[in-house]
C-alpha cells in the first residue's frame, strides 16, 4: 500500500472519529432548565410540566427540563429567589400574589391552572356541614398558601366566620388527606386525585366543590424572578408555548393523560386516576395560559381585606404577558 493511500486512510479515521464526538446540532443547543413544583408528590392537576416532558412539548423547542419538586410554596419561593431553580411552574397563586406584593422581584409569566381542583372534605364525626366545623381544625399545606385562604373564602361566602378555625400546616394534598384519614386533623381540601378516593374512605365527606363556589381563585402560576426574565425572554416564550400546548394536549386527552399520571403516581391506581380527570372543571388546565384581571383583583383583594398584604401589585405589572400572548396568536385562542 502506498504512502498517499495510508494518509488518506488516516485522514478518513480522524474525520470519523470527529463526526461520532461531536453531538449533533439540536443536542448542543437544548437548553437546560430547572422548573420548580410546590407539590411533592404531585397529582393529575399539577400534571402539565410532566405531560411536557413526556410528550416532547418542551424537547419541541429546544428545552431541556428538569422538574424539581417542593413540599410547599414556601421553599419553592426561596428556591426560586435564591437562584437553585430557573422558573417556577406550579407555584400556589396566593403565594406568587403575596411574594410579590412584598417586594420579591418576581412575575407571572405563564397561568398553568386559572381555577382550583379543590374539594373542601371533613371527617363525618368533626360535622358533615361547615357550620359545625366550627371551632375544628383545618389542614393546610402552610399558612398564607392558597390552601390556607380557599378554606376561608368558602366560609366567608357561606356565612361562617373563617377566624373561627384552626389552621395547622401539614403539607401537600396528599400529606393532607394522609393526616385526615388518620384523624389527626378535621377539614382540609383536597385535589381531585383525593377526591376521587373518598369511596374507599366512608368517614370522610365532601362538603364543597372549590371551583363552583370561588371561581375567581387561580391554582397555579409559572413565576420567574425580572432577573431571569430580562436575560432569557426567548427562552420563557418557549416555555409558555409548550406549556400552553400541554395543557391543550391533557384537556382533550384522558387516556394519555392518566396513563402519564400512573408513571409519575405508580402508587395511584388507573381508575382513581380516570376518575379524578373526570372530576375536574373543563377550565382547570389552562388552554391559553392566561387569567381574567378580574379574578386577579378579585383574588388579590381577598388578600389585602385578610392582611397578607398592603399593597397589590397591578395586574400588568405582576403578569408579563408577552410569553403567553404571543404564544396563543401563534396557536390560536382557545
Amino acid at each position: 500500500m502506498s504512502i498517499r493511500m495510508m494518509s488518506r486512510i488516516a485522514v478518513f479515521i480522524c474525520l470519523g472519529v470527529v463526526l461520532l464526538t461531536t453531538p449533533n446540532p439540536g443536542e448542543a443547543q437544548m437548553i437546560k432548565i430547572k422548573m420548580g413544583s410546590s407539590l411533592s408528590p404531585p397529582s393529575i392537576d399539577s400534571i402539565t410540566p410532566y405531560v411536557a416532558v413526556e410528550k416532547g412539548f418542551f424537547k419541541k423547542y429546544g428545552l431541556d427540563v428538569e422538574v424539581v419538586e417542593f413540599r410547599g410554596d414556601a421553599t419553592h419561593v426561596k428556591a426560586l429567589l435564591s437562584g437553585d431553580i430557573d422558573v417556577s411552574i406550579n407555584m400556589g397563586a396566593t403565594q406568587g400574589i403575596v411574594s410579590a406584593s412584598k417586594g420579591a422581584k418576581i412575575r407571572l409569566w405563564v397561568v398553568a391552572n386559572p381555577i382550583t381542583p379543590y374539594h373542601f372534605v371533613a371527617r363525618k364525626e368533626a360535622g358533615t356541614t361547615l357550620q359545625a366545623l366550627v371551632g375544628k381544625s383545618i389542614a393546610v399545606s402552610g399558612i398564607g398558601a392558597i390552601s390556607y385562604h380557599i378554606p376561608r373564602i368558602v366560609l366567608e361566602r357561606s356565612g361562617i366566620d373563617p377566624e373561627k378555625f384552626k389552621y395547622v400546616a401539614v403539607g401537600s394534598p396528599a400529606d393532607r388527606f394522609k393526616a385526615l384519614v388518620a384523624a389527626k386533623i378535621d377539614a382540609t381540601v383536597v385535589t381531585n386525585t383525593e377526591a376521587a378516593k373518598l369511596a374507599q374512605y366512608p368517614e370522610v365527606v365532601a362538603l364543597v366543590n372549590v371551583p363552583k363556589i370561588v371561581p375567581e381563585i387561580p391554582y397555579e402560576f409559572g413565576m420567574a424572578t425580572e432577573d431571569y426574565i430580562q436575560k432569557n425572554a426567548d427562552t420563557l416564550y418557549k416555555l409558555a408555548k409548550a406549556i400552553i400546548e400541554s395543557n391543550r394536549w391533557i384537556a382533550g386527552n384522558k387516556a394519555g393523560t392518566v396513563e402519564i399520571a400512573k408513571k409519575i403516581l405508580p402508587e395511584e391506581s388507573t381508575e382513581v386516576l380516570g376518575r379524578a380527570y373526570d372530576m375536574a372543571d373543563p377550565r382547570l388546565w389552562g388552554v391559553n395560559g392566561d387569567i381574567t384581571e378580574a379574578s386577579y383583583n378579585y383574588t388579590a383583594e381577598f388578600l389585602k381585606k385578610v392582611g397578607y398584604l398592603e399593597t397589590p401589585v397591578s395586574f400588568d405589572k405582576f403578569f408579563d404577558r408577552r410569553f403567553a400572548d404571543r404564544a396563543v396568536k401563534e396557536l390560536g385562542r382557545k
